[in-house]
Protein backbone atom coordinates (compact mmCIF):
# COMPACT_ATOMS: atom_id res chain seq x y z
CA UNK A 1 0.00 0.00 0.00
CA UNK A 2 1.56 3.56 -0.83
CA UNK A 3 1.97 5.81 1.63
CA UNK A 4 0.23 9.83 1.44
CA UNK A 5 0.68 11.40 4.76
CA UNK A 6 -2.06 13.98 5.93
CA UNK A 7 -0.68 17.69 5.09
CA UNK A 8 1.68 19.34 8.06
CA UNK A 9 -1.10 21.15 9.64
CA UNK A 10 -2.70 18.05 10.55
CA UNK A 11 0.32 15.69 11.34
CA UNK A 12 0.65 18.17 14.21
CA UNK A 13 -2.84 17.73 15.49
CA UNK A 14 -2.68 13.78 15.32
CA UNK A 15 0.83 14.09 17.17
CA UNK A 16 -0.64 16.21 19.88
CA UNK A 17 -3.88 14.16 20.46
CA UNK A 18 -1.56 11.04 20.34
CA UNK A 19 0.53 11.97 22.64
CA UNK A 20 -2.15 12.46 24.86
CA UNK A 21 -3.75 9.72 24.58
CA UNK A 22 -1.10 7.82 24.83
CA UNK A 23 -0.46 8.90 28.13
CA UNK A 24 -4.37 8.81 29.27
CA UNK A 25 -4.22 5.02 28.16
CA UNK A 26 -0.85 4.22 30.34
CA UNK A 27 -2.60 6.49 33.45
CA UNK A 28 -6.03 4.38 33.21
CA UNK A 29 -4.01 1.08 32.82
CA UNK A 30 -2.53 1.33 35.97
CA UNK A 31 -5.82 2.43 37.94
CA UNK A 32 -7.07 -0.63 40.07
CA UNK A 33 -10.42 0.71 39.65
CA UNK A 34 -10.57 0.82 35.69
CA UNK A 35 -9.79 -2.45 35.64
CA UNK A 36 -12.18 -3.76 32.54
CA UNK A 37 -14.23 -6.89 33.16
CA UNK A 38 -12.34 -10.09 31.73
CA UNK A 39 -15.65 -11.94 30.95
CA UNK A 40 -16.08 -13.02 27.29
CA UNK A 41 -13.06 -10.79 26.43
CA UNK A 42 -14.51 -7.90 26.71
CA UNK A 43 -10.91 -6.89 28.15
CA UNK A 44 -8.97 -7.81 25.13
CA UNK A 45 -11.79 -5.92 22.74
CA UNK A 46 -10.70 -2.65 25.37
CA UNK A 47 -7.08 -3.14 24.46
CA UNK A 48 -7.43 -4.23 20.84
CA UNK A 49 -10.29 -1.58 20.08
CA UNK A 50 -7.54 1.05 22.36
CA UNK A 51 -4.51 0.29 20.58
CA UNK A 52 -6.19 0.45 17.17
CA UNK A 53 -7.12 3.82 17.74
CA UNK A 54 -3.64 4.70 19.18
CA UNK A 55 -1.56 3.42 15.84
CA UNK A 56 -4.73 5.17 13.60
CA UNK A 57 -3.21 8.45 15.00
CA UNK A 58 -0.01 7.04 15.02
CA UNK A 59 -0.10 6.63 11.13
CA UNK A 60 -2.11 10.24 10.74
CA UNK A 61 1.42 11.86 12.62
CA UNK A 62 3.63 10.59 10.64
CA UNK A 63 5.28 12.32 7.55
CA UNK A 64 6.69 9.16 6.60
CA UNK A 65 5.67 5.33 5.75
CA UNK A 66 9.19 4.60 8.24
CA UNK A 67 8.02 6.92 10.63
CA UNK A 68 4.54 5.12 11.03
CA UNK A 69 6.25 1.70 11.88
CA UNK A 70 8.28 3.14 14.46
CA UNK A 71 4.90 4.28 15.94
CA UNK A 72 3.68 1.24 15.86
CA UNK A 73 6.75 -0.70 18.10
CA UNK A 74 6.57 2.48 20.21
CA UNK A 75 2.96 1.14 20.54
CA UNK A 76 3.84 -1.96 21.10
CA UNK A 77 6.37 -1.04 23.76
CA UNK A 78 3.48 1.04 25.45
CA UNK A 79 1.54 -1.60 25.78
CA UNK A 80 4.55 -3.89 27.34
CA UNK A 81 5.32 -1.32 29.69
CA UNK A 82 1.67 -1.18 30.96
CA UNK A 83 1.96 -4.88 31.76
CA UNK A 84 5.34 -4.67 33.74
CA UNK A 85 4.06 -1.83 35.45
CA UNK A 86 0.60 -3.06 36.13
CA UNK A 87 2.83 -6.29 37.71
CA UNK A 88 4.02 -4.45 40.57
CA UNK A 89 0.59 -2.61 41.32
CA UNK A 90 -0.73 -5.67 42.59
CA UNK A 91 -2.49 -6.05 39.03
CA UNK A 92 -1.88 -8.83 36.58
CA UNK A 93 0.56 -8.80 33.56
CA UNK A 94 -0.61 -10.87 30.80
CA UNK A 95 0.91 -11.87 27.47
CA UNK A 96 -2.70 -11.99 26.24
CA UNK A 97 -3.51 -8.88 26.86
CA UNK A 98 0.05 -7.80 25.02
CA UNK A 99 -1.70 -10.11 22.42
CA UNK A 100 -4.78 -8.01 22.16
CA UNK A 101 -2.48 -4.77 22.03
CA UNK A 102 -0.65 -5.86 18.91
CA UNK A 103 -3.90 -7.11 17.01
CA UNK A 104 -5.54 -3.48 17.77
CA UNK A 105 -2.11 -2.12 16.60
CA UNK A 106 -2.16 -4.44 13.12
CA UNK A 107 -5.76 -3.05 12.82
CA UNK A 108 -5.38 0.24 13.23
CA UNK A 109 -2.25 0.84 11.06
CA UNK A 110 -3.51 -0.61 8.45
CA UNK A 111 -6.96 0.95 8.56
CA UNK A 112 -5.31 4.07 8.57
CA UNK A 113 -3.22 3.39 5.53
CA UNK A 114 -6.74 2.08 3.63
CA UNK A 115 -8.30 5.66 4.64
CA UNK A 116 -5.87 8.17 4.79
CA UNK A 117 -4.31 7.69 1.68
CA UNK A 118 -7.28 8.26 0.11
CA UNK A 119 -8.08 11.62 2.66
CA UNK A 120 -4.44 13.05 2.14
CA UNK A 121 -5.46 13.04 -2.06
CA UNK A 122 -8.70 14.80 -1.30
CA UNK A 123 -6.60 17.71 0.64
CA UNK A 124 -4.37 18.44 -1.87
CA UNK A 125 -6.22 17.98 -4.60
CA UNK A 126 -8.33 20.56 -3.30
CA UNK A 127 -5.41 23.18 -2.40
Amino acid sequence: MPFHPLPSSLRRRALAALLGFMAFAFWAALQPALEPPGAYGADKLIHAGTFAFLAYLGVAASPTRRSAILWAFSLVALGAGIEVAQSFIGREASFADLTGDCIGIAAGFTAALLTLGQIARRLLATT
